[in-house]
């Protein structure tokens, strides 16, 4: 599943939690710590969305703020 993970961000440079768990076809309680340890590694970082980013409706689950953005190789 990590390649998979890593594979899918290297082709879209950034996603949020639930679009990286439906790409890959796994529950996001299973993809999320594989991008935390991604990001340990330094592979991945996180983006926090603000209102200036995604354009501040708050109608969102505050996790789903949270994208992630490829780093790596």
């Amino acid at each position: 599943m990590l390649r998979e993970i890593q594979h899918f961000l290297k082709l879209h440079r950034q996603a949020c939690l639930a679009d990286i768990a439906i790409a890959v076809g796994a529950p996001e309680s299973a993809v999320l710590p594989m991008m935390e340890l991604l990001e340990k590694k330094g592979r991945v970082r996180r983006v926090v969305m603000n209102e200036r980013l995604c354009g501040g409706c708050t109608r969102c689950d505050p996790a789903a703020r949270i994208e992630w953005a490829w780093r790596g190789d």
